[in-house]
């Protein structure tokens, strides 16, 4: 990945599909029972996921300030924000409206302080985790996704 990443750098070919690389590493670890570490650049879990707040939010503007690699390059459908104890409103903000939800900043407040309530005795909150603070704090009758009916 480095030859094709910095082809200005290093002016070479190897002939490898790299996209082929993830799945590859797929294949390999449940022929060995066991896969690389979660933090493995390119085949490991995290390679492409984002917990820090400040890195979230260099992500969401920009991806390529933290992913020097395009994830479909490699055979990674795409990056991902793991929303957890050290993520901020932005990330948050951002996996609401991919939920359905449009929320005033008051309710996104609310929202955040109940998530990171949630988020400092747990790693990583699941979507359907997010759901049910959303439903908690907006409450259930008004929490409806906005595409639901469009």
């Amino acid at each position: 990945m480095a030859i094709k990443t910095r082809n200005d750098r290093f002016p070479f070919q190897t002939g490898i599909h790299t996209e082929h690389l993830y799945s590859a590493s797929q294949l390999l670890s449940s022929i060995i029972t066991f896969g690389p570490q979660p933090n493995k650049a390119i085949v490991g879990r995290n390679a492409f996921a984002h917990e820090a707040g400040i890195h979230q939010d260099g992500y969401l503007k920009e991806k390529t300030t933290y992913e020097i690699i395009d994830p479909k390059s490699v055979g990674v459908p795409e990056g991902k924000l793991v929303l957890g104890k050290h993520s901020g409103r932005h990330a948050l903000k951002q996996r609401c409206e991919q939920l359905g939800f449009s929320l005033s900043k008051e309710e996104l407040d609310r929202v955040y302080h109940a998530f990171t309530s949630l988020a400092d005795r747990k790693k990583g909150l699941l979507d359907e985790e997010i759901l049910g603070i959303i439903q908690n704090v907006v409450g259930a009758e008004q929490a409806r996704p906005t595409f639901i009916g469009k």
